[in-house]
Parts: structure tokens; C-alpha cells; sequence
């Protein structure tokens, strides 16, 4: 009898083994991988300098806008030509080709000339006429000289020291060109002694 049970028992392990091979086993489920984070988008520059900063090329520090009236329209009116030329100004161009209007006795004038002059010449215009305190508009922001007169010394270097690396990229190079140009119109407008002011006046009998 127990030989006969030892054999049940020896087949039963074996038929339990048997179908848990039939059967394999479940594996315990893993977490998916979290997805990989999305690319930053990067902001604006901010590196110092900032080539591409441009400066203002304006040809005027600013625009004068004024209304003279005058005492005798026809006896001033070059009066009022010589005042704008003795403080150095000078018409944008000819006379005759500004807009009149002899009926109503006007007559419109653009002149340029230096701004620290400006003061002195509504001094005379105001000894020919009336004339209230001009509106003046300023052209653009002040250039800061220091910082272009660097940048150009920085890209003249380049140029010369990788001039054969500059003409492998020619976009790069031009590119480069480019900023180079605008940085020396800009340290020359910024170089000169005198600073004009655009002025559009009015004149007009009182």
C-alpha cells in the first residue's frame, strides 16, 4: 500500500508539473516609459552684444514744426529766407517749388540747418512776426558710440583672423557684411561735429 500511494503522489507531481508548464507564468506589468519632455522653444536673444541690433540712421536729430505771421507778408518774406540762412540753415530745395498762395499771402518752407542754431533763428523770426513756441519731434534714439565703435572693432578682427573659415559660409559672410556696413554708416552719422533739425514753418500774414 504505500508503495502504491508513493506512485500516486509521484504522478500526481508530475501531472502538476506538466500543466504548470503548459501554462506560463504572468509577468507583473511594468509602467510605460514617460514620454520624453518637448523641446523648449528658445527665447529671444540675449547674449551681449546683440549683433542685430539696429541703431537709427536718421539723417535729423529733429523735426521743428512752426507758424509765423508776419507783419507785411511781401516785404518779409526774405527777411525771413536770410534769417534761416544767416543762422545756417538752407531750403530743401528751390523756392518756387514750395506750396503758396499768394491770395491768402502763404507760404510753406522746409529748411535744415544745425539744431543748436535753432534757438537763435526763432529769435529772429519772432523780431518779423508772431510766432508761438515750435513743436519739436526727436528722430530716433540717441546712438551709443561706445558700444558700435566695439562692435566694429570686434568684426574687423574676425574678418581678418578667419578670413579663410569666412569664405567656407558665404551666407554667414554676407550676413556678416552686412552688419558691418550698418555699424560703420552709424558711427559716421553719430562722428559729426554739427547736428541739423529738419524745420517746416509756416508763413504766413497776420
Amino acid at each position: 500500500m504505500k508503495a502504491l500511494a508513493a506512485v500516486v503522489l509521484l504522478a500526481a507531481v508530475v501531472l502538476l508539473a506538466a500543466l504548470a508548464s503548459a501554462h506560463p507564468q504572468l509577468e507583473p506589468a511594468t509602467a510605460a516609459p514617460a514620454p520624453a519632455p518637448a523641446p523648449q522653444l528658445s527665447g529671444a536673444h540675449t547674449g551681449n552684444p546683440y549683433w542685430f541690433k539696429t541703431y537709427s540712421t536718421a539723417p535729423y536729430a529733429e523735426i521743428w514744426s512752426g507758424d509765423l505771421a508776419l507783419k507785411n507778408f511781401a516785404s518779409d518774406l526774405p527777411k525771413v529766407i536770410k534769417a534761416v540762412e544767416a543762422n545756417g540753415g538752407a531750403l530743401t530745395q528751390p523756392l518756387r517749388n514750395f506750396v503758396s498762395n499768394a491770395k491768402d499771402q502763404t507760404q510753406q518752407l522746409t529748411f535744415s540747418l544745425p539744431r543748436d542754431h535753432a534757438k537763435a533763428l526763432l529769435k529772429a523770426l519772432r523780431k518779423l512776426g508772431d510766432m508761438p513756441e515750435p513743436v519739436v519731434r526727436p528722430m530716433g534714439v540717441p546712438i551709443p558710440v561706445d558700444e558700435v565703435r566695439a562692435k566694429i572693432a570686434v568684426m574687423m578682427k574676425e574678418k581678418t583672423d578667419h578670413a579663410a573659415e569666412l569664405a567656407r559660409v558665404p551666407a554667414a559672410a554676407a550676413a556678416e557684411e552686412e552688419i558691418l556696413e550698418h555699424l560703420l554708416m552709424v558711427e559716421e552719422l553719430a562722428s559729426r561735429a554739427v547736428v541739423d533739425a529738419r524745420f517746416n514753418l509756416t508763413v504766413r500774414q497776420k
